[in-house]
């Protein structure tokens, strides 16, 4: 059969040109990320990178870019850096089966300005709308709700395809993608959410706690606490982008700023605790100063992120950390090591979040592979530290208590040591008054006994000033024995006693008590071989019935034990007629 010659020629020519777009297509899926073999959450490790000098480049001017050669392959740590100037990611991405609905997301929640363009198929269409969002845009610009910046695309048919990203940032971000399927990105960042919940309820519980306790001790640092707590809690609220969603959503000039004021009010707070609670401006001055110069500094840093100086802000928050923490963590050693105990908990708390930090690092590094630290380690760090320095604050309480009980302790025993008679251990004058106050303001009457020794000044002078002493305090020991529990034994100074016996007394009830202690006096005393003998005189007086207050008690007393004396009875009462007589 013969061939016509231009439809050979024709057939042949369509079928080299079909497989030349089929090896191209295969090639060119060869060349990009094929999004249905990587595992939820991997990492794009084909990404192209150009920064745009002028910061005016449109998408038209990227493709000219990209098409010039300027874009080079993206390192696995690029950051933005903090020039704001915008910087161009290109991925080549691939779909092998039908149908797809993926998610290329940021790992960072703070990026000011994010423009997504594409997909583009391999003739170069758009297949979605440019997406625009971003801190500078209200929240609900972001694709899904979801806190970090994330590509949707839904591809409807395999092949090779092309996306830009437009990022813009006054901090120093990470430009990490990852590539997620859409349902599974979901689902993890709602497991997300749940852990970060409670990890925000934790921090509000410690905070209210707290907050009650400053209101109870009104102590400084349980102030400065809560106040750390506050900021730690909006600082991990704003970098989790919860504090866009839910409390900044409609206000993009508080999102720009939130990040670096959450983070420098949070130095400062902390560093401001750390004086207090160590009580750094007693026990170490100097460096105290340094530590409030770092609080200024934080301040500084936080009016910065208020008037939009990002950048500056950033960087002043970066020192501040870098100088105050070493110089917490050293005098906090210090301070521990001078025997305040408490502040050892105060040291753990600093480890735990030095090591968390630690561990985000070395995973970022590749040191570690632990995906669940690298998402939360942060947030562990942060409450177990605010649960360390609670703790480190219930400790400085109850060592604060305790001190405060051995000073009530010693108060009371140098109260009792002015009340009480050095010599013979009973009450002396103030002690007396005090006794005599306190049944007066009770209402109770009550009988006073003045008692002066007779024949003691022999005694004294004849056998020693040491021998009178003993002998005074066996005569108040022996008084002592006939005393109830109500009743006080008083020396006055030298050899003169006072008694007062509480409750209503008769006067045959008196006489009784008068002269047991009479008797008492009088039984020989042994001292270092010798006896010794003494006889007591003893003047009554009665409250109410001779009056209310002590010293017109005593006077009355005394007048009574005079009468007693001249006439060698022993006792007397005071009798009005016979003072009147006198």
């Amino acid at each position: 059969m013969h061939r016509h010659p231009i439809r050979s020629t024709w057939f042949r020519s369509w079928w080299a040109c079909h497989l030349l777009c089929l090896l191209l297509c295969h090639l060119g899926a060869q060349a990009a990320t094929a999004l249905d073999a990587l595992t939820p959450g991997a990492v794009l490790d084909r990404v192209e990178h150009w920064i745009d000098p002028s910061g005016v480049a449109d998408l038209s001017a990227a493709q000219t870019a990209h098409a010039a050669g300027r874009f080079v392959p993206a390192p696995a740590s690029l950051r933005t850096g903090t020039h704001a100037q915008p910087h161009w990611l290109r991925m080549e991405v691939a779909q092998r089966r039908p149908h797809g609905d993926w998610v290329l997301a940021l790992h960072t929640t703070a990026i000011d300005d994010v423009r997504f363009f594409g997909p583009f198929d391999a003739q170069g269409r758009a297949l979605a709308e440019p997406v625009l969002t971003g801190l500078v845009r209200p929240y609900d610009s972001r694709p899904l709700g979801i806190e970090r910046p994330a590509m949707r695309l839904q591809l409807d048919q395999p092949g090779p395809y092309v996306v830009y990203m437009r990022l813009v940032s006054h901090s120093s971000q990470s430009l990490t993608v990852s590539a997620w399927d859409t349902v599974a990105y979901v689902q993890s960042r709602q497991h997300k959410r749940l852990f970060d919940g409670v990890v925000y309820g934790i921090l509000v519980a410690l905070l209210v706690y707290n907050l009650v306790l400053a209101w109870v001790f009104r102590h400084e640092s349980y102030g400065l606490y809560v106040l750390t707590c506050a900021a730690a809690l909006f600082t991990l609220s704003s970098y989790n982008g919860h504090a866009a969603h839910y409390l900044l959503g409609d206000w993009p000039w508080w999102q720009e700023r939130a990040n670096m004021l959450g983070s420098a009010l949070w130095v400062g707070f902390a560093t401001l605790l750390c004086r207090s609670f160590l009580a750094l401006p007693r026990r170490l001055p100097r460096f105290d100063r340094v530590l409030l110069a770092v609080a200024g500094a934080a301040g500084v840093a936080a009016l910065l992120a208020l008037a939009g100086q990002t950048t500056w802000s950033q960087h002043l928050v970066e020192i501040t950390a870098v100088v105050g923490t070493p110089l917490a963590f050293g005098v906090a050693l210090w301070v521990w090591r001078q025997g305040f105990a408490a502040a050892g908990w105060y040291l753990g708390g600093q480890a735990l979040l030095f090591l968390s930090a630690l561990a985000v690092v070395g995973i970022n590094w590749g040191l570690l592979d632990a995906p669940f630290l690298l998402a939360n380690g942060l947030q562990i760090g942060v409450v177990a530290e605010m649960l360390m320095f609670a703790y480190a604050l219930s400790a400085r309480v109850r060592l604060m208590h305790q001190h405060q009980t051995e000073l009530r302790a010693r108060a009371t025993h140098l109260a009792e040591a002015a009340a009480t008679d050095a010599l013979t251990g009973l009450a002396n004058r103030l002690g007396l008054a005090q006794r005599a106050d306190q049944l007066l303001a009770a209402g109770q009457p009550h009988a006073v006994m003045l008692l002066d020794l007779d024949r003691f000044k022999p005694v004294n002078d004849t056998h020693g000033h040491e021998a009178g002493d003993r002998l005074l305090v066996e005569v108040a020991r022996r008084l002592n024995t006939h005393m109830r529990e109500a009743d006080l034994v008083a020396r006055l100074g030298g050899d003169e006693f006072v008694i007062l016996l509480a409750g209503r007394h008769t006067l045959a009830q008196l006489t009784a008590m008068a002269e047991r202690l009479g008797q008492a006096v009088r039984q020989p005393f042994q001292d270092q071989g010798h006896s010794l003998s003494l006889a007591v005189s003893i003047g009554i007086a009665r409250c109410p019935e001779h009056g209310h207050k002590l010293v017109d008690l005593l006077r009355l007393a005394d007048a009574a034990m005079y009468r007693a004396k001249q006439a060698q009875t022993g006792f007397s009462f005071y009798e009005p007629a016979a003072a009147a007589t006198s």
